[in-house]
């Protein structure tokens, strides 16, 4: 844009903005001046308007004409100017009202119409301002149009004025330079009317001739300046190609070229010396001699003086030198080694021919190769391979070659003393290999070593087992590679080491096992946690069900129905006690625990459980009879049978479905029918059938499937514990499984338990015989409803209770009257104080008072830490009514019988 400014355009834009600005003032100012007027203007209308209607519309509202009103507001109305007018009575009655639009009117007067001394009404009248604008814009605007004709006009004579006077010459001025620019010097005469025009065109011709003068000189010594600049650059352009030449070979080379004078000094160091911590400046005119170990300078002054005889020409030497330096720590910017530098000097003596033919000795030069790193690696690698044999004698690592063209393979003697094989029996190289290994093991060596043939892995490495001489199976650990190609590229010859890690293969398996044991016994302790407050919880709960259930039954009298109802809700309630031992015989870690049992109702219970893990194309189908016997078994460990065999049944099935089915039958197994090789004693089992219609399995697999750790289960799938664990306990449980599978058709697992005999049935007494007292009894727990429960209870045995669901507030209350209880109930689990607590502060106060504590669940309390501290006696909750009189008269009997006297007797009977 800078470029394509000119003066023309410059001047005559800035005149038109002039002008521009100036139109735009003066139309401002009359706008303002306009508007002002056009306002003023509609006030003053609207005064003599309102003066006019003031007038005569006083006697015709003063009469009441409407008529007179309406003609002389009519015709006032046709008058275009009037926008709205209204007329109304002293009264507010509109007498007139019209309006020509909706706008409102921005001039707008509200006028009183008196007769004499009365005001008779009003009126309201607007007018039309926008009428009186519009007129006004309209002069404005021609106005405007005529300032516009103008400022063109102008603008069009100043271009042709401006064009015509100073930009013509202008133009003719600018040519002539662009002429001298160009090297056109010849004399112009412009004819221009102005003076300065004139004056500034005659310069211009003497500046253009000055200027081709000098011209014509620079050309001529310029010409001398180019010929004797091009001599120099040539000669100077070979004397630095030659000496670029020579110093790009000495400095290319890592090696030390050196020159030496007659007496062995120092005349000429390449760079490379800077590498053992001194500069070329440093050396120049010191002896060679100073650097070069003392061990070796005889030998070089040696061939020094033999290049001084000329006897030797060239003759490489290898020795020591610089390494004081190097030591010393002088390092130059390329920085210095700190080794003790070898150095390999091929040297030649330096001679001059006389005109008389002698030759002179002048010198010795010559390069010195550093061997430093050949010498070390050579004793790095003779270091090494002492170190590799140490190390595999050390491990009993063996080393191993094969050749890939023809498969032969090489060990060393550990090998065969590892593998327990001779030499002659792995001449067969592979072939032996694949025929020591199972299939999928050979399969997973080839995946690998083909691998790392076709160059996706650095190194062939495998762990596999092995089928050693004595007929076990071993683990081995090999690492190799490709260490010889042929002339195409392609692999020749593998080396590789081979080490036994069974010992570790094992212990490793024995650290999962310890881990896995660890893991379960901690998630165990977490769920025992959690099941201790679910169960102390519940047990409240179920405490109160329990207990209003039994006062029912004590107050139902003959009622059949009645009484129906209070034994299933004592039925369900039995149920869910035995629930909550479950959940937490469950949690319970340590020893089997075995007591006669009806496994029909753990097996249902743990089948709840399994219908909501397994997917719902399984569908379950059980046969689970009750009453058929009981067994001596751990209801927890006959639960996680079951649920262990379920879930590798649904393992079976769960790509395409099936069907689960679970049995539970008595037979009875004759002496005849032992199976072979069982020692199994005749007689009653419950056979326990866990069926699956799913893949099934080969005889193979069936041999291996109670092993610890074998699973078929992907990886994170199966710890290959589960049968194992089900055999564990089948055993411990004096039963026997048996298996039955085949490919496709699923499998069928069949437990069998002994039976025992029929334990004798006990009746439970009547409630009528339940133990009765008359002492008082302060009865404290933390839920209000089974102290309610708890209270009833005791009333209805003919004791006096006294409940409270405050342990502090109990402790006042015994504190305060010592001798008036005779025996004191507490829950254990309470806020503020537990109930071992209580009765320690209780015990303290009176040493002979007997305390019962009732828990649902809790880690500190047992029977044997109750009798320690002095608690007579230990009840689980919830607790029936015969169990709890039975308990208390026992606990009083026995206070009675070690005081000698009958505190209780002395406390009458409420009732």
């Amino acid at each position: 844009m800078q470029g394509s400014r000119t003066l023309y355009n410059d001047l005559i834009v800035s005149i038109v903005l002039v002008v521009t600005v100036i139109s735009i003032l003066v139309a401002s100012l009359g706008y303002f001046y306009i508007s002002h007027k056009t306002k003023a203007q509609s006030e003053t209308i609207l005064m003599e308007f309102s003066d006019y209607l003031q007038d005569s519309l006083e006697l015709p509202i003063w009469n009441y004409d409407d008529e007179g009103i309406g003609k002389i507001c009519n015709s006032f109305f046709e008058n275009t100017l009037v926008e709205k007018l209204i007329v109304v009575d002293s009264e507010g009655k509109v007498l007139f009202e019209r309006q020509r639009g909706n706008q409102d009117s921005k001039s707008v007067r509200r006028v009183t119409i008196t007769h004499g001394d009365q005001i008779v009404g009003h009126f309201e009248i607007s007018l039309d301002v926008q009428a009186l604008y519009e007129r006004q814009h309209q002069l404005m605007w021609i106005g405007l149009i005529a300032l516009a004709i103008v400022i063109l006009v102008l603008a069009i004579t100043l271009r042709i004025v401006l064009k015509l006077f100073l930009f013509a010459p202008l133009d003719q001025l600018i040519r002539r330079t662009e002429q001298i620019s160009r090297g056109e010097y010849e004399f112009v005469d412009l004819q221009a009317p102005q003076q300065e025009i004139r004056t500034i065109v005659s310069r211009f011709n003497h500046m253009a001739e000055q200027i081709w003068y000098r011209e014509q000189s620079l050309k001529e010594v310029n010409q001398r300046l180019e010929n004797e600049i091009a001599e120099h650059r040539d000669a100077e352009a070979a004397l630095l190609n030659s000496q670029q030449e020579l110093d790009s070979i000495i400095r290319a080379t890592p090696d030390v070229i050196y020159r030496l004078d007659t007496a062995g000094r120092f005349t000429f160091v390449s760079e490379a010396i800077r590498r053992y911590g001194v500069t070329p400046e440093e050396l120049i005119g010191k002896p060679f001699l100073d650097y070069v170990h003392e061990n070796d300078r005889e030998l070089a002054q040696s061939r020094i003086n033999e290049r001084r005889t000329g006897s030797r020409s060239t003759q490489r030497l290898a020795i020591h030198a610089f390494g004081e330096y190097c030591r010393r720590g002088r390092r130059s910017e390329e920085g210095a080694s700190d080794r003790n530098p070898v150095l390999l000097v091929d040297a030649e003596g330096l001679y001059v021919f006389l005109e008389s033919g002698l030759r002179v000795f002048v010198g010795t030069q010559g390069i010195a190769r550093d061997i430093t790193e050949q010498r070390e690696m050579e004793s790095r690698r003779q270091e090494s391979e002492a170190r590799l044999l140490l190390a595999l004698d050390v491990s009993d690592a063996g080393i191993w070659q094969l050749d890939l063209k023809s498969g032969a393979l090489r060990v060393d003697k550990r090998i065969y003393s590892l593998l327990g094989y001779t030499e002659s029996d792995l001449a067969m190289g592979l072939e032996f290999i694949r025929s020591k290994t199972t299939p999928e093991a050979w399969d997973a060596i080839k995946r690998n070593f083909n691998r790392h043939m076709a160059g996706e892995a650095e190194l062939f490495d495998h762990e596999f087992r092995l089928l050693a001489m004595d007929g076990g199976w071993r683990w081995f650990h090999t690492k190799a590679r490709v260490v010889r190609q042929d002339d195409d590229g392609r692999p020749e010859t593998m080396v590789g080491i081979i080490l036994d890690t069974s010992d570790r293969k094992k212990a490793e398996a024995e650290r999962e096992h310890l881990e896995m044991k660890l893991q379960q016994a901690q998630k165990m302790e977490a769920i025992g946690t959690l099941a201790g407050g679910i169960a102390h919880d519940f047990n409240n709960i179920l405490g109160a069900i329990y207990g209003y259930s039994q006062l029912t039954q004590m107050h139902a009298g003959d009622n059949p129905r009645i009484t129906g109802y209070v034994d299933n809700i004592l039925k369900a309630s039995e149920r869910a006690k035995g629930l909550v031992e479950q959940i937490l015989t469950f949690t319970r870690q340590g020893k089997s625990q075995k007591i006669p049992s009806d496994i029909s109702i753990v097996l249902k219970e743990a089948l709840k459980l399994i219908r909501a893990s397994i997917p719902a194309t399984i569908s379950i189908v059980h046969d689970i009879p009750s009453g058929l016997g009981p067994v001596m078994a751990d209801q927890t460990q006959i639960h996680q049978v079951l649920m262990n065999l379920c879930t590798n049944a649904a393992h079976a099935m769960e790509t395409s479905g099936g069907q689960l089915t679970v049995t539970l039958e008595r037979i009875r197994i004759e002496p005849a029918a032992v199976p072979s090789g069982e020692d199994m004693a005749p007689g009653p089992y419950l056979q326990l059938s866990v069926k699956d219609t799913g893949t099934g399995m080969e005889q193979t697999m069936m041999d291996r499937i109670f092993d610890p750790y074998f699973t078929t289960k992907a990886v994170g799938e199966g710890t290959g514990m589960g049968l194992a664990t089900v055999h564990g306990i089948i055993n411990d449980h004096e039963g026997r499984i048996f298996v039955e599978s085949e490919p496709g058709k699923g499998s069928v697992f069949r437990i069998l338990f002994p039976l025992l005999e029929s334990p004798a049935t006990t009746v439970s007494e009547p409630v009528s015989t339940y133990p009765r007292g008359n002492e008082r009894i302060l009865y404290v727990d933390d839920e209000e409803l089974l102290v309610r429960v708890g209270g009833e209870m005791l009333r209805d045995l003919g004791y006096d209770a006294v409940g409270t669901t405050n342990a502090i507030e109990a402790l006042d209350l015994f504190a305060a009257q010592p001798d008036q209880f005779d025996l004191v109930i507490t829950d254990m689990t309470m806020p503020d104080m537990t109930g071992d607590q209580l009765a320690a502060e209780i015990l303290k106060r009176r040493a002979d008072i007997p305390v019962i504590i009732c828990t649902g669940y809790s880690k500190r309390m047992s029977s044997e830490r109750a009798r320690a501290l002095g608690i007579r006696a230990f009840l689980m909750k919830p607790m029936s009514v015969e169990n709890l009189a039975r308990t208390i008269r026992r606990v009083l009997d026995h206070s009675e019988t070690s005081a000698g006297k009958d505190r209780g007797m002395k406390i009458p009977d409420p009732k």
